[in-house]
């Protein structure tokens, strides 16, 4: 057989292999800028969204800021608000206190130097008796301290009177009163309680019952007694009952109350 020769062409194979080499080296290169321009982009997005933020975050600052300036406004506000509304309460009870003081010196003045001799008399006389329940000496005594206080200044008289009401603001008056048919009538305050008693015992225990009823007292109570024309055996059972009650009622309160008692002697009944 003949034998036939194969003869190829390297030429145009070489040219094509270059030819597929080169396109793919541009694909790469392609896609190297590509991913570098979309790196870069990010990289700048990163950076716009850092800023971004951190003007979100100054803004919110001055935000949290602002409104804690405005709630410590608030609150200063607030405080001279009750400062304002304390002063103004302060202002009406000075003013209501100062009326109150010149409605009382005028009520005390009246009382005191205008109390005519007959108003004297009548109330150092029982109703239906013909002479004093007290001597002359005594009613002449009254009569001399209406003329000394009279003739006091008027500044020492003012001081007199303010301090007399001052001392009331400080200790409880209790008026206890006996009337003509022996009953006892406590006034305490805007209480008033009544009761009998005929012996020092009895009176001690009524007296002492009502005691506990009552609220509670200031550190100081006087108890002033009283009579109309009651029988001498009542008043002689208040009389000596009194330090009984009075040393009661304070071992009831353990000390911290004192009580002190005056026996006024005849008087009308308390009015009201």
């Amino acid at each position: 057989m003949k034998r036939r020769r194969l003869t190829m062409q390297l030429t145009p194979l070489l040219d094509l292999l270059l030819i597929v080499i080169f396109a793919q080296f541009m694909d790469v290169r392609e896609r190297e800028a590509t991913t570098m321009d979309e790196a870069v982009q990010a990289v700048e997005q990163q950076a716009e969204a850092e800023v971004e933020l951190a003007a979100l975050q100054l803004a919110h600052q001055q935000l949290v800021d602002t409104l804690a300036q405005a709630d410590a406004d608030r609150k200063d506000l607030e405080s001279r608000n009750d400062q304002l509304q304390q002063l103004a309460s302060q202002l009406r009870v000075d003013l209501e206190r100062t009326s109150a003081q010149q409605q009382l010196l005028g009520d005390l003045v009246t009382e005191l130097f205008q109390v005519p001799r007959s108003a004297i008399s009548d109330v150092l006389t029982p109703p239906g008796a013909a002479t004093p329940a007290v001597s002359a000496e005594q009613r002449e005594h009254l009569a001399a301290r209406f003329r000394e206080l009279s003739l006091q200044s008027t500044g020492r008289m003012i001081r007199h009177l303010l301090s007399f009401d001052e001392m009331k603001k400080r200790c409880d008056l209790w008026e206890l009163h006996i009337d003509e048919t022996g009953w006892f009538t406590l006034r305490a305050g805007s209480e008033v309680r009544e009761f009998r008693a005929n012996t020092p015992e009895e009176f001690a225990d009524r007296l002492f019952a009502i005691y506990k009823s009552l609220p509670e007292p200031k550190s100081l109570v006087v108890i002033m007694l009283s009579y109309g024309d009651a029988r001498a055996d009542v008043r002689e059972a208040a009389i000596q009952g009194l330090p009984r009650v009075t040393e009661r009622m304070r071992q009831h309160a353990g000390g911290l109350v004192r009580f002190e008692y005056a026996v006024i002697g005849f008087q009308p009944p308390p009015e009201g």
